[in-house]
C-alpha cells in the first residue's frame, strides 16, 4: 500500500495540480498547459515527479476599509473586496509558489491600486446621492475589474468580480454631506409638489370644460324643450279661450284627481271648488 501511494496520486474535483520532472513542469502537447484535472493518476516517486495540488474554488478576497479621494480631493472610506479562480496553474505556482496567502496580499495590492485610480477619475456626486441615477457605482466596478484583470493576466488568475462592498465617510464632512443630501431631497419634494400643483390645475381646468360643455348641452336642450312646451301650451290655450267654463271645469276635475289619489278625508265646505263638482256639479259647470 505505501509503494501504491508512492506511485499514485488524486486530484480532486475541487482542485487543480501541475506535476514536475525533476524541477521541470509537466506540460500537455495538446492543451499547452501544466494544468491536470480531477482524477487518479500514477507517477514516479520523488525526486524524479513532484505534484503540486491548488484550490480550483472561486477564492473570495475582501479588504478593510481605505481613504481614497475623488476628483475634487473630497475623502471617502471605500471597502473593496475581489473574487478570482485560478485559470493557470503553471502561472500561479510560478508566481505565488501554490500560497493562497501570498496570493490574496498580492491582489490586495493591485485592487487598492485600481481602486486609487478608477475612483480618482469620479465626483463625489456620482459614488455617493440620493439620486440613482447620478451614482456610477457600476461603471467604477467594471473599470476597477478591467483594469485588475489587465494587471493580473501573468498571475495565472482570472478575476471575477471587483466590487465595493461599503462606503463610508469621514466624521469630518459627515455633516456637509447630511445637510447637503437634506438639501437635495427637499428639492425633489418642491419639484414633485409643482408638478402635482400643476397637474391638479389641468385636472381641474379639464372639469370645468367639460361641465361647462355639459351645461351648454343642458341649457341648449332645456331651451328646445321649453319652446315646444311653450308652443303646445299656446296651442291649447287657443281652445280654452273658445270655451272659459269648459277650461275652468277640467281644472278642477284635474285638482279634484290629484287630492283624492290615495285614501283620504278632508273636512271642507261643500261649496269649496274644486270639491263643489261632488254635491252640485251641474251648477258648478254652470258657474
Amino acid at each position: 500500500m505505501f509503494g501504491f501511494m508512492l506511485l499514485s496520486y488524486q486530484v480532486r474535483h475541487t482542485e487543480v495540480a501541475i506535476r514536475t520532472t525533476f524541477g521541470n513542469p509537466v506540460i500537455n502537447a495538446e492543451t499547452g498547459k501544466a494544468d491536470i484535472g480531477p482524477g487518479f493518476r500514477f507517477r514516479f516517486p520523488w525526486p524524479i515527479n513532484e505534484v503540486y495540488k491548488f484550490d480550483n474554488r472561486i477564492q473570495n478576497s475582501e479588504w478593510t476599509f481605505e481613504t481614497t479621494s475623488t476628483t475634487e480631493g473630497k475623502p471617502i472610506l471605500v471597502k473593496v473586496f475581489a473574487t478570482w479562480q485560478i485559470s493557470n496553474a503553471l502561472q500561479f505556482f510560478q508566481k505565488f509558489s501554490g500560497d493562497l496567502s501570498l496570493a490574496n496580499k498580492t491582489l490586495e495590492s493591485t485592487v487598492r491600486s485600481a481602486q486609487n485610480s478608477v475612483i480618482g477619475k469620479y465626483t463625489f456626486e456620482q459614488i455617493v446621492n440620493t439620486d440613482a441615477d447620478l451614482i456610477k457605482l457600476s461603471e467604477i466596478e467594471d473599470k476597477m475589474k478591467e483594469e485588475v484583470s489587465g494587471d493580473t493576466s501573468t498571475y495565472g488568475i482570472e478575476i471575477k468580480m471587483v466590487g465595493i462592498k461599503r462606503l463610508g465617510l469621514p466624521s469630518a464632512v459627515t455633516t456637509a454631506v447630511f445637510e447637503r443630501m437634506k438639501a437635495e431631497r427637499q428639492a425633489r419634494i418642491t419639484k414633485i409638489e409643482a408638478e402635482g400643483e400643476r397637474e391638479a390645475k389641468m385636472l381641474r381646468a379639464e372639469a370645468d370644460l367639460k361641465a361647462n360643455e355639459i351645461l351648454s348641452k343642458a341649457e341648449a336642450t332645456a331651451k328646445v324643450l321649453r319652446g315646444e312646451a311653450e308652443a303646445a301650451s299656446a296651442q291649447y290655450f287657443k281652445e280654452f279661450e273658445k270655451n272659459p267654463e269648459l277650461a275652468n271645469f277640467l281644472f278642477n276635475l284635474n285638482a279634484l284627481e290629484g287630492s283624492l289619489k290615495e285614501n283620504a278625508t278632508l273636512i271642507l265646505d261643500p261649496n269649496t271648488p274644486p270639491f263643489n263638482l261632488l254635491t252640485q256639479p251641474n251648477k258648478a259647470s254652470k258657474e
